[in-house]
């Protein structure tokens, strides 16, 4: 029988100053349904049933009526990368893009806008376009010829520039990846490591005073969409340190908490900034957008390509060992089975070199792997930090997984096998690789489209809230509504729990707290004052 939890009674009646009552509040962390949650200071100071805090609480200072909906503690994004997402929000969205004559309107509407400045042109999903291919200069030449125009793909692993951005820019023809025409002359695609020498060329340059600027304006998304914990995954690898740098002296300024992930293999640098954790780089692997996940097969439309490996099993395992040696939790991007299947081995190598358990070391999207791979992950006591939202937008027939490797796609983020065999996954958006918003996620590891992948709505929930606790050890403290914890909460425009499984993804944010302090409320739940003496 549920019972309500409140703490031991004082000779003096206690004060809350805030009190979320009329709600279903899941506590999430087991399956007790409070009617109240009550908040004193920064922490959850009472939950309960009916109008009990009456007898508790002499004073309540501010209270809110969530009218019968849901009320969740504070959503975790546990793989976000921040000043990218900043960046990305001020540049031209091709993301609906469907034509190469769509992008050309896209860019000279954005010349006529911005006139003589560069154009950065992000989200393009080269799937989507009629062309089913990037645009090259050439192409790029006849919107804009006049100013430097850089193309990224959505997972940042291709870039396009027209003829004026290949001389702005100055990349050397010489190193990898740049595409050559028949002539031997650059198409304007990069690729590889000249993709990620353009991009930090580019980047670099960026003053942290703009990088701060945009990094303000997803914060306050991120705070609408009842986020209060990032992980955000900063430097290296497509990427720029400075990023990094960045957020490392500006994150507990920030309205939210936020984790930092520095991708780079420099293990001293990390422990000189007293960071308890790393980021790879570079990748193990690519994306399968990018046909450079590595995979165990060829893909369907490329069939003399599997993808790559950016590490040779003897670079990862002396990697992870130092990781090891120095408890340093890791997070390895690894997405095709090739790579999974690295990343494991090395762990099994540096566990058993070291014998350091318990550090909850993270592999980040994990699309394609194996029933043996999981069961061997649980012995390592792995995390996956996945994101369902690739489903919503790639899964399924005729999308873009199938398009890329057939009737695997039917493989592709077995959920429902990984919580069954007890590996802990986390919920994250990668924005922007994919929308920012915990809704949108649930929805979509609930509505997989390969039926026997989809998951409870609870066991979804935890994944951005609970599990994304666990995953950077705050769960003592954050992730679940109980007494004593931070009062990281939200409270949403519906019941989760009985809005249609179809309607998930629309079920909104009314209000977000973090720490006590109201950071978002919307008019849709009454706001009181002094609800009783």
């Amino acid at each position: 029988m549920n019972k309500t939890v409140l703490p031991k009674r004082q000779e003096n009646q206690m004060h809350a100053d805030l009190l979320i009552k009329n709600g279903k509040c899941l506590c999430v962390a087991n399956d007790n349904v409070y009617d109240w949650v009550a908040v004193t200071g920064h922490k959850i100071s009472g939950l309960g049933y009916r109008e009990e805090y009456k007898r508790t609480f002499d004073r309540i200072h501010c209270t809110i009526d969530a009218n019968g909906n849901t009320v969740l503690p504070g959503f975790y994004d546990s793989h976000f990368h921040l000043v990218q997402t900043g960046l990305d929000s001020l540049s031209l969205d091709l993301s609906e893009a469907t034509s190469f004559d769509d992008i050309g309107d896209l860019i000279k509407e954005q010349s006529r806008l911005t006139p003589e400045q560069p154009i950065h042109a992000k989200g393009l999903y080269p799937y989507n376009l009629k062309e089913k291919c990037f645009p090259s200069r050439t192409v790029l030449d006849k919107f804009c010829n006049d100013v430097p125009v850089w193309v990224t793909s959505s997972d940042f692993h291709i870039s396009a520039l027209n003829t004026y951005g290949i001389l702005y820019y100055k990349i050397p023809f010489t190193i990898g990846g740049i595409e050559l025409d028949s002539k031997a002359m650059p198409t304007g695609i990069f690729k590889k490591q000249a993709n990620v020498i353009l991009r930090e060329n580019i980047l670099k340059n960026v003053s942290n005073a703009h990088r701060l600027e945009a990094i303000k304006g997803v914060l306050d998304d991120a705070v609408k969409h009842g986020i209060t914990t990032i992980d955000t995954m900063e430097g290296g690898f497509l990427f720029c340190n400075k990023d990094a740098e960045l957020i490392y002296d500006y994150k507990d300024a920030f309205p939210v908490d936020v984790n930092l992930y520095y991708q780079t293999s420099d293990i001293l640098k990390v422990k000189e900034l007293r960071l308890p954790r790393i980021g790879s780089n570079p990748f193990i692997d690519g994306t399968l957008g990018s046909r450079n996940a590595a995979l165990n097969y060829p893909y369907i439309d490329d069939p003399d390509n599997i993808g790559e490996l950016y590490f040779t099993q003897e670079e990862l395992n002396e990697f992870l060992v130092e990781c090891y040696k120095n408890r340093l939790q890791t997070s390895l991007h690894v997405i095709g089975g090739r790579a999974i299947e690295l990343a494991l081995k090395a762990h099994e190598h540096a566990l058993n070199m070291t014998g350091n358990a318990g550090l909850r070391h993270r592999l980040e999207h994990v699309e394609l792997v194996s029933s043996s791979q999981i069961l061997r992950a649980r012995e390592l006591g792995l995390v996956f930090s996945m994101q369902p939202t690739y489903e919503y937008l790639w899964g399924g027939k005729g999308r873009m997984y199938e398009a890329r490797i057939g009737e695997h796609y039917r493989e592709s983020n077995p959920l429902r096998e990984i919580l069954d065999h007890g590996v802990v996954i986390c919920g994250s958006s990668e924005s922007d690789v994919t929308p920012i918003g915990p809704a949108m996620g649930i929805h979509s590891a609930v509505n997989h489209p390969v039926e026997e992948h989809r998951i409870e709505r609870m066991e979804a929930i935890r994944m951005f809230t609970l599990n994304g606790a666990f995953a950077v050890f705050e769960e003592k403290k954050k992730g679940s509504l109980e007494l004593g914890k931070l009062a990281d909460m939200v409270i949403l425009n519906k019941d989760i729990m009985k809005v249609p499984k179809e309607q998930i993804k629309d079920v909104e944010v009314a209000t977000t707290i973090k720490s006590g302090h109201i950071l978002y409320h919307t008019n849709e739940l009454c706001l009181g004052v002094d609800d009783h003496d």
